[in-house]
Order: C-alpha cells, then sequence, then structure tokens
C-alpha cells in the first residue's frame, strides 16, 4: 500500500491522462486534503470534508470529518480505478470515518445516494429526437422551445469566462439541496473543457453550460443560470435541449446528465442509473452502528416513471 498527496507522483496505467490532469488543477485550486491510494493495480483518489452524513433526511444534520473515496469535484465519475479488489483493503488502511460516493460496487451495508442520469442516443438528427417522443413531453420541449426562441447561443472561451458567469454558477450552488464543493472561477478558466453562454436579445448573460467529451459520451459538467429566468425563458429545459442537439449532432453514444434536476432529466428521455454509497470504520462497534444508520442517510431515487418516448410497432 502507497499513499501519495499529489498525482503526479502515482505512476499508474489504471488511469488516463486526461484524467490525471483534472486531478493536478483540482489540487491547484481545489486543495481539500486529497490523498491517493496505491495497492497492487488499484488507484483510489481521496479527499477530507466535513460532511452532513444525514444530508438526504430533511431535518436532521450531523457534520463529521470523512475521507471520502471520490473525485473532488462533483462529478459523476468513481474514483476508484483499476482493480476494485483490492478496496477493501484500501478502506482499511484509512483511519477514522470514510465514505465511498458513486459506486457500482456490492458493497453488503451499502446504502443510496444520488442517481446519475445517462441518455443514450439512438437518433440521426434532433428532429428525429423530437419526433420519437409521446405527445404530451413534446408539447411541453416545444413550449420551452418557444419560449427560448430568441436566446442567443455561442461558445465561450475560458479566459472569457467572467465574475458574471460565475455569479450565474454560484446561484446554482446556492439552490443546491446536496452541496459538496463550490469551485473557484480559476477552475473554468483554466479546465480544458467546452462552455457555451446564453444570452437575451439585450446581450445579458442569462446562462452557461460547461461540457466534456470522451470516450464517445459527452458530460454536462457545470452549468450557471438565476432561477427567475426559468419562468421567463424557460431556461434550464432550454440548456438540457441544447446539450441533447449537441450530443446527437456529434454521434456520441450516450450524453451523461450527471446528477440531480432529476424530473427535468427523466423528462427529456434519461434513464436513472442508480449509484451507490458505502460508511466505513475499522471499528467493529461504529460500524455496526452506521450499519443500522445506512437507511437514514440514502438516497431513496426518483419516485416516478416517465415514458418519454413512443413505443415502436
Amino acid at each position: 500500500m502507497k499513499i501519495y498527496t499529489s498525482i503526479s507522483d502515482v505512476q499508474s496505467s489504471e488511469i488516463e491522462e486526461d484524467i490525471k490532469e483534472l486531478l493536478l488543477l483540482l489540487e491547484k485550486v481545489n486543495s481539500c486534503g486529497q490523498q491517493y491510494y496505491s495497492c497492487d493495480k488499484t488507484l483510489a483518489v481521496t479527499y477530507l470534508h466535513k460532511l452532513n452524513i444525514f444530508n438526504f433526511k430533511k431535518g436532521l444534520k450531523l457534520e463529521l470529518p470523512v475521507r471520502i473515496l471520490a473525485m473532488p469535484i462533483s462529478m459523476e465519475m468513481s474514483s476508484v480505478f483499476g482493480d476494485e479488489a483490492n478496496l477493501d483493503k484500501i478502506l482499511k488502511s484509512i483511519s477514522g470515518l470514510s465514505l465511498v460516493l458513486n459506486s457500482d460496487t456490492h458493497f453488503t451495508n451499502r446504502g443510496r445516494t444520488l442517481s446519475n442520469f445517462m441518455f443514450y442516443n439512438k437518433f440521426n438528427t434532433f428532429k428525429d429526437y423530437m419526433s420519437s417522443l409521446r405527445s404530451s413531453y413534446r408539447r411541453r420541449l416545444n413550449l420551452a422551445i418557444e419560449k427560448g426562441k430568441d436566446l442567443r447561443i455561442t461558445r465561450l472561451e475560458p479566459e472569457a469566462f467572467t465574475l458574471n458567469h460565475y455569479k450565474l454558477y454560484e446561484d446554482v450552488y446556492k439552490r443546491s439541496d446536496n452541496k459538496l464543493e463550490l469551485l473557484p472561477i480559476e477552475f473554468f478558466r483554466e479546465f480544458g473543457s467546452e462552455m457555451y453562454e446564453f444570452k437575451n436579445p439585450e446581450n445579458k448573460i442569462l446562462a452557461f453550460v460547461q461540457l466534456l467529451e470522451r470516450n464517445n459520451q459527452l458530460l454536462f459538467i457545470f452549468c450557471g443560470f438565476k432561477e427567475e429566468d426559468v419562468k421567463t425563458y424557460d431556461i434550464y429545459y432550454n440548456m438540457l435541449l441544447f446539450i441533447v442537439n449537441q450530443g446527437i449532432s456529434r454521434g456520441v453514444y450516450s450524453i451523461n446528465f450527471g446528477q440531480t434536476s432529476e424530473e427535468s432529466k427523466s423528462k427529456i428521455g434519461c434513464i436513472e442509473i442508480p449509484k451507490y454509497l458505502y460508511l466505513h470504520h475499522n471499528n467493529p462497534a461504529i460500524r455496526g452502528i452506521l450499519k443500522i444508520l445506512t437507511p437514514y442517510f440514502s438516497y431513496k431515487g426518483y419516485s416516478k416513471n416517465h415514458r418519454v418516448f413512443k413505443v415502436k410497432q
């Protein structure tokens, strides 16, 4: 077992270079006690955070220092690279409370964390996509498109990302029920992603989206918008539809819409993918308590099943 404090010191073929570059950037702009645990052919990315373990249970609050096995950024991506068979060894080497997030691993006493929402692209054009929707869902999206018909969407270069854009991101963060980290403005200016801004006819910045295309998938990373513009421009649906259009026009296999905003993402045709968490402590008595408490800090999942697409005859 080896423990590193910088990904630059890790010599592992299990992690791709672009992910290494992201982790290096996060060490620079979002330093949060990152440590990298290497065991045989397994690499686990971890960081420290004071977490309310009852995050999904309204009215309950208990903040504890936790070493989280997750990417130090609100992206749906496992932080365990390579063979997950060694994950148990890594957990046992961590002192105090540890938490595995966004996992697909079948831990015995696992709970659920926020689901991921994935759009599987089966369309040649955006018109094909709209035609495939059942009438009630197509009507809802057409209403959004009508409200947003005067929006101007343009590519936003990283160096042009201003404080006004950043304040829109802060607005989304403040409204979130599931806060983890608030990234600084430098992240948006330095991360090698694509950004697009949405302006009204008066040239006022209303919103932006941050995207990343990798491995035949388009990832929706972050965005920013004000709640007041949802009513005027149906801005959030127009942002989601822009991303759908981008994914279809590029011919990617899937669009990873990430977590949160379950209803909106389900209504554009996303599939809910359950993700799991696991709390661990080396003390058997504390592990027993965590086993009892796990249902209380687990996410319940999105309760509705939307049949968005027409049934093929």
